[in-house]
């Protein structure tokens, strides 16, 4: 992405928007080259969302595994910071589209941020295997491994505080695995995160499993995703989710719901003792 100055390029000759993905004009709806009235009822949401961002249509089956991703992060009940801004949202009376709002907003680099960066590190372990034939994967991965704990870093993608056998992560192995022997997909990413659970598991000694996060990742790799776009993928599957439990909590009726019950056992004060303006002012005098 290059930093220059809007105004400079507009000055240059360059139009105030560039893209290459629409043309709006009267009666006339154009996207990546191809009329809207030929893609409404011919493509899939997952295969629309991949069109606009990549440009290309996606297969019936890769759209498909797509697809599943985005049914897979839908929703993590209100355990998920996101499920839970957006369910206390609703109960303080703002509009229902910002209590949507508010739950997507929590979604960042650690709540919803780990599919890409565990995209970086697929997308740049499999340069580098690529790029030095020497190397074989195994040694890249332990190359990698080391970069992180030196950087003391956590591999993105391993481990859930509740799941130690994630259902969602078994069902998209299972799917993934199908395009594999059919030729889909080339299935080098999801052996890279398979190599890195591995490698990870030896050196703790203990088994590691790869999370939802980790294999949302290896897959999008597969489908050629820009890593960069991830957290924006994850906002549209986990939207899903935020959206029908704010509705839920908008149509209980309950007010001003916060984080926790007002109980001395959760909320905790850890400030000074109980003190007065004026005893202060007389002790500094």
């Amino acid at each position: 992405m290059k930093n220059r100055s809007a105004l400079d390029a507009y000055s240059n000759g360059e139009a105030w928007w560039n893209t290459s993905i629409s043309s709006i004009k009267k009666n006339e709806i154009i996207i990546r080259g191809y009329p809207i009235e030929e893609l409404i009822g011919n493509l899939s949401y997952s295969q629309m969302l991949y069109f606009l961002l990549c440009g290309e249509i996606l297969s019936d089956q890769k759209a498909k595994l797509f697809e599943s991703v985005l049914v897979a992060g839908a929703d993590h009940g209100p355990r998920a910071p996101s499920i839970a801004a957006g369910r206390m949202a609703a109960t303080c009376g703002i509009s229902f589209n910002s209590a949507v709002a508010t739950g997507i907003n929590l979604l960042g680099d650690i709540h919803g941020g780990a599919a890409e960066k565990g995209m970086k590190l697929f997308y740049q372990t499999n340069a580098i295997v690529k790029e030095d034939k020497q190397q074989s994967l195994s040694q890249v991965v332990k190359d990698q491994l080391d970069l992180l704990e030196e950087k003391k870093e956590k591999l993105p993608g391993i481990g859930h505080q509740l799941h130690d056998d994630d259902p969602r992560v078994r069902k998209l192995y299972q799917l993934s695995q199908n395009l594999v022997e059919e030729g889909e997909i080339s299935g080098e990413y999801l052996r890279i995160a398979e190599a890195f659970r591995g490698q990870l598991e030896q050196r703790k000694q203990k088994k590691m499993t790869m999370n939802i996060d980790g294999v949302s990742a290896a897959v999008q790799c597969e489908l050629g995703i820009p890593a960069e776009a991830a957290k924006g993928v994850f906002a549209l599957s986990r939207g899903m989710g935020i959206v029908a439990h704010a509705f839920e909590e908008l149509n209980n009726g309950v007010l001003i719901k916060g984080p926790c019950p007002n109980t001395e056992e959760l909320v905790q004060y850890t400030g000074p003792s109980i003190r007065h303006i004026e005893k202060e002012s007389e002790l500094q005098s």
